[in-house]
């Protein structure tokens, strides 16, 4: 099977660079478009009743400094990339909304060595596994 489009979901920890080369080696190997996700979590899903966090005032600052963060990644890719996706919200939501967005059919991803407990009750891969509506390259990585 020929892969048509690899999209890699990332954030910026110190895993990101090593996931950068995998995703361009699959890319490459099957001579396939590259595209990067990242996630910022929808923090108004993650709090109940009164809070002293207020979404609304958040600035662009958030995005400017992804944008930054995965110009900087990405400059060592030697490979093109399609696009740079950034999105806020639970992250299985919007990875699946971006796969059928864009026509993804390969998508790579870290996974850190966890317990089971972690595995069943907090891990996002997961949730991914059961809905996913493409492929899936799981990169495992150090913690």
């Amino acid at each position: 099977m020929k892969y048509r489009h690899v999209l890699l979901a990332v954030n910026f920890d110190a895993n990101a660079e090593y996931l950068v080369m995998k995703a361009v080696e699959q890319a490459r190997a099957h001579d396939a478009l590259l595209s990067v996700i990242h996630i910022d979590p929808d923090f108004t899903e993650l709090y109940e009743g009164v809070r002293d966090f207020n979404p609304t005032a958040l600035d662009d600052s958030v995005h400017i400094e992804s944008v930054r963060a995965m110009n900087s990644l990405l400059q060592g890719a030697n490979y093109p990339i399609n696009k740079h996706i950034f999105y806020a919200g639970y992250v299985e939501d919007q990875i699946i909304k971006a796969i059928k967005e864009f026509g993804i059919d390969l998508l790579v991803f870290g996974h850190h060595e966890s317990s089971w407990f972690h595995q069943l009750t907090l891990s996002s891969s997961e949730p991914l596994l059961r809905k996913m509506p493409c492929d899936l390259l799981f990169v495992r990585v150090e913690r």
